[in-house]
């Protein structure tokens, strides 16, 4: 039985197929992507090819993953596409017996992939959606924070990364820039005195202290999924999600959707969108840079999950830091941690470990504590930091 990788030339999926081999130990892998040339330079990058099966698969045609599932025998697939792909993948899966995990689905979709949870319940199948860094890690910190605690009031959820570098460039977050452009030009839903409430884009400026070399920095509400799930599944009064956007990388983010590259509509003469343009760049940019490894540690990716309630009657705060540098000795960047979560949790369903037929966020069904552990041994340190209040009277 094989695990198949939707997306796998792209820089988290690449990462995905690599942790499935090198750490979670999987022999049957198949690493796809919608052009077989694309998906053959990314494993040739990190001399894989020779222990993989590689194919072709656009992630939009369900019906090609579908007779995939059936003719591989696949048992699990991670979907490291575009999250617009999310809800026809989850259904090729569905009818051909594969379980399912993926990047996150943007809040909207990520909520239309839990309302099919009897459909998977009935199937006996297990669909935990959402395991990047953020949703994924985030959401896996609020649920060991809930362990912590006896009833959760909070969860507030901060994403943050940056470089050392003395002359600063523009980077980018491990995760799509078709994601980025969303976060800018779409009003988030916060989780707020338990219900949804809408938010106007990049609103809820607050400071936030995050770990070294960061400090404190501003961080807006983005749209986002964690915010989605986590109220109603850890029993939260409120769940937010801020990012905390480097100033260059803001700025350079902002110029790009004053020039109009959010766009899809395509352009004339050149039969392309503006967004199609950036995307094609972007992955440009990443297939250099997985070529040439970086040889020194400098990059990094930090989120901070605040989980505020009661224990034995009185106030209590788990927190959870979260730190990802790029690892030098492997050539992997600090994007490995949206690419980490996903292998392990495929890992797990693949052999069992997590087997609860149903569609679930990933503070559902992803051992806390253990996931931790996993993350560890790949070099995505967590600490976790409980601030209690103790009455002697």
């Amino acid at each position: 039985m094989s695990i198949l990788v939707l997306g796998a030339s792209g820089q988290i999926g690449a990462y995905t197929v690599q942790d499935l081999i090198e750490f979670c130990g999987e022999k049957d892998v198949i690493a796809s992507s919608r052009k077989m040339a694309n998906v053959k330079q990314a494993m040739d990058d990190l001399k894989l090819t020779k222990k993989i099966k590689l194919m072709e698969i656009n992630a939009h045609d369900s019906a090609k993953v579908l007779e995939t599932i059936k003719k591989e025998k696949i048992k699990s697939v991670v979907n490291c596409a575009w999250y617009q792909t999310n809800l026809s993948v989850m259904d090729a899966c569905l009818k051909g017996g594969a379980t399912y995990t993926d990047l996150g689905g943007f809040f909207d979709t990520c909520l239309k992939q839990i309302d099919l949870h009897k459909k998977w319940k009935d199937a006996g199948i297990n669909a935990t959606v959402g395991l990047g860094s953020t949703p994924g890690m985030t959401n896996v910190a609020g649920a060991a924070g809930a362990k912590r605690l006896d009833s959760v009031e909070n969860i507030d959820i901060v994403c943050a990364w940056g470089n050392t570098l003395p002359v600063k460039e523009a980077g980018w977050p491990g995760y799509s820039i078709r994601t980025v452009l969303d976060e800018f030009t779409q009003e988030s839903t916060q989780w707020i005195d338990g219900k949804y409430q809408k938010q106007k884009i990049l609103g809820g400026e607050t400071d936030i202290t995050m770990p070294e070399p960061i400090g404190k920095i501003k961080a807006y509400f983005i749209k986002h999924s964690e915010p989605a799930t986590m109220g109603k599944y850890l029993k939260a009064k409120r769940v937010t999600f801020r990012i905390g956007f480097p100033a260059i990388d803001m700025n350079t983010f902002l110029t790009l959707r004053s020039l109009g590259f959010a766009d899809e509509k395509p352009m004339d003469p050149y039969n392309i969108s503006p967004l199609d343009y950036l995307t094609r760049m972007y992955q440009k940019g990443v297939e250099a840079g997985r070529g040439a490894p970086p040889k020194e540690k400098f990059e990094y990716d930090m989120f901070r999950v605040d989980c505020q309630g009661k224990k034995d009657g009185m106030p209590m705060t788990a927190t959870y830091f979260i730190s990802t540098w790029n690892d030098p000795a492997r050539g992997v960047s600090s994007a490995r941690d949206t690419a980490v979560p996903p292998a392990i949790v495929a890992h797990w369903q693949h052999t069992g470990r997590i087997k609860e037929p149903g569609s679930f966020p990933a503070e559902a069904t992803v051992e806390p504590f253990a996931f931790f552990e996993e993350l560890g041994k790949r070099k995505i340190e967590v600490d976790e930091l409980i601030t209690s209040t103790k009455k002697y009277y």
